[in-house]
């Protein structure tokens, strides 16, 4: 590679974070500063502490222990690595060659200038520090055999980053169309969240992992407080307790199912790529090196394949091969169409069913204004060809699935007045997931809020519009909650009904946080992502501060129950449903507030949409 391209790219690289850090002001610059102090200090303590790990407490350890300890450090790396590719898909590579294709450099220059950039990533400054502290600590301790672990983490780490940027390189090729672009981000991101979550849904969707621990050492605790009514009563000495207790304490594990857990995992890294180098680095513990270098070769021929597959797919795309078309042929006489046949096929055009009829949006929804209406009708309609948007909307479905499985496979038994707080929990939960949505309003309307400044409709239809298109999608995750909740712990009638219509209350007043948030701090969305783009320090800081006030704004919503609850613990009125009468008096005055406050919300949008319309239709990368 040229020198003089290497200086350039790196200057290059240089100059865009600086001036994208000059445009986002000195507050952004300042917190980046932060923390980049905070991570370049965490690599240093992972550092010492890896030594100092590797020194005194990993040649102690048993060879089982050994290697689960590189499984962990491992896997967090991995979870690490994958979470960031999947914030960073929108862009398949550091610095967009095609601009750079007229200039005399070559491409694979370029392409080496971007698979170092990707290397630069929080799984690489934390956990490879800490891997090589490991190392040295071990170098020192068990002897030069140890030295293997360098390579091998070098081959390691050459082999991620390399199937890495071939999956980057591949995922370009797919999204050259813009319209599956959003799709593959859309579907890739969602991969990701179920393949980290797999585990936990099959574990607790079966009820295998821990239902059998449960049981032992709910058997053992039984066994223990016997012991202890023994000692008590003196029935037995204190030695004969101790000697017992830890018997009991200890049968939980037994010796041969610690063993055949150490057999599956040294069987999954022995054939797994991913598990060589805890694999390696155990069998080097042992003295026995050739498992490390056989993995060193194997890692680095993985790598180099990798990235010898990725330079060619480079290459084919941003030499057009994957947008050429072939030329179309022009019709001949034979297959020109006849006028009539024309005609009777356009009639029959016209009598085929619609997936999504034209009359859907010219909807007019009951007691709403034709502004209201209109705007309700189309932004539920956006919403629902946004494929990030649905990104966004299957995150609370994924979460509800998990958590309702783990209060489903507890065998505790809540009570009545606790269930309703669960519920409450949920509803508050499936919110908060939703935030970036709701807290967003006009973010993900991008240049189409150029339609809200220059049209007639009073500002506040234009909030209510906003807030009643994502109404069906809130109630129905809350819905779900309250039923599912009601299976699993059935509560009282009363109980039940006041909880569905809590529903409306905690609706209305997130809704009149997002308007603030989506008004004071919007944020540009690039399409197609989830990702704001280039946002400033104070409006993450906003956004932040917003998760703080949630819980405080969401819980007037509970003083009906905290009003039962009350009359309950006191024995006064325990006949009266005061969860079921209180919330619908709380109804009746969330919604009288609600459009009170929402008027005065549609005056501070008039005041600001101008400042709204510069920052959700800025350039985006």
């Amino acid at each position: 590679m040229n020198w003089e391209h290497l200086k350039t790219f790196l200057w290059l690289r240089w100059r865009l974070i600086a001036n994208r850090n000059k445009r986002a002001g000195a507050t952004w610059f300042i917190l980046q500063g932060i923390l980049t102090a905070i991570l370049v200090g965490s690599g240093l303590v992972a550092l010492v502490g890896g030594i100092a790990a590797g020194y005194t407490l990993l040649p102690k350890a048993p060879p089982a222990v050994f290697m689960y300890v590189w499984d962990g450090v491992v896997a967090a790396f991995l979870f690490l690595w994958m979470v960031e590719l999947t914030v960073e898909l929108q862009r398949s590579e550091l610095l967009s060659l095609d601009k750079f294709l007229h200039l005399p450099v070559s491409l694979g220059g370029a392409f080496v200038i971007n698979y170092l950039g990707s290397m630069s990533s929080l799984g690489a400054i934390i956990f490879l520090p800490l891997m090589l502290g490991l190392s040295i600590g071990l170098v020192f301790s068990v002897g030069p055999i140890m030295l293997l672990l360098f390579p091998l983490i070098g081959a390691f780490a050459l082999m991620v980053t390399a199937l890495t940027h071939q999956f980057r390189g591949w995922l370009a090729s797919l999204m050259v169309n813009q319209r599956r672009r959003r799709t593959v981000i859309t579907m890739v991101t969602f991969s990701f969240i179920l393949m980290t979550q797999l585990p936990n849904i099959i574990g607790i969707t079966s009820g295998r992992w821990g239902r059998a621990g449960t049981r032992q050492a709910e058997a053992n605790r039984k066994e223990i407080e016997k012991l202890d009514h023994d000692l008590a009563t003196r029935e037995i000495t204190r030695e004969e307790h101790d000697v017992k207790v830890r018997a009991y304490r200890s049968s939980s594990t037994s010796e041969e199912d610690r063993k055949r857990i150490y057999d599956i995992v040294k069987r999954i890294n022995t054939f797994v790529p991913l598990g060589w180098l805890p694999y390696g680095a155990a069998e080097g513990f042992q003295g026995r090196p050739w498992a490390g270098l056989l993995g060193m070769a194997g890692l680095a021929l993985i790598g180099g394949a990798s990235l010898r597959r990725s330079y060619h797919t480079t290459l084919r795309l941003y030499t057009g091969q994957f947008t050429s078309k072939t030329p179309a042929t022009a019709p001949t006489s034979a297959e020109l169409p006849v006028p009539g046949a024309v005609d009777a096929r356009s009639a029959s055009l016209k009598n085929l069913p619609k997936k999504y009829p034209a009359e859907f949006l010219e909807t007019k929804i009951p007691r709403l204004t034709e502004y209201a209406s209109s705007i309700t009708v189309a932004c539920f309609r956006s919403l629902m060809r946004a494929p990030e948007a649905k990104m966004l909307l299957l995150t609370p479905i994924v979460m509800l699935f998990i958590f309702g499985g783990m209060t489903y496979n507890q065998n505790s038994n809540p009570p009545e007045l606790l269930r309703p707080l669960m519920a409450a929990g949920g509803y508050a939960f499936m919110l908060f997931m939703m935030v970036g949505l709701l807290g967003n309003h006009f973010g993900f309307d991008r240049s189409g809020f150029r339609v809200y400044v220059l049209s007639p409709a009073p500002r506040k239809d234009i909030l209510l519009g906003k807030n009643l298109s994502t109404a069906p999608l809130a109630f129905g995750f809350m819905f779900i909650t309250a039923v599912a909740l009601q299976f699993m712990r059935p509560m009282r009638a009363d109980h039940f009904v006041a909880l569905l219509l809590q529903m409306i209350p905690m609706y209305l007043i997130y809704c009149l946080m997002g308007n603030l948030l989506s008004i004071i701090a919007p944020m540009p969305m690039a399409a197609g992502s989830l990702k704001p783009a280039k946002p400033k320090a104070m409006v993450l800081l906003i956004h932040l501060a917003f998760m703080f006030v949630f819980p405080l704004a969401m819980a007037p919503t509970l003083i009906p129950l905290g009003i039962e609850f009350l009359l309950t613990w006191t024995g006064s009125l325990a006949w009266f449903p005061a969860y079921l009468t209180f919330t619908i008096v709380e109804l009746v005055l969330v919604v009288w507030l609600y459009l009170e406050i929402l008027d005065g919300q549609g005056r501070l949008l008039e005041r600001h949409e101008q400042k709204i319309l510069e920052v959700v239709t800025a350039k985006v990368e």
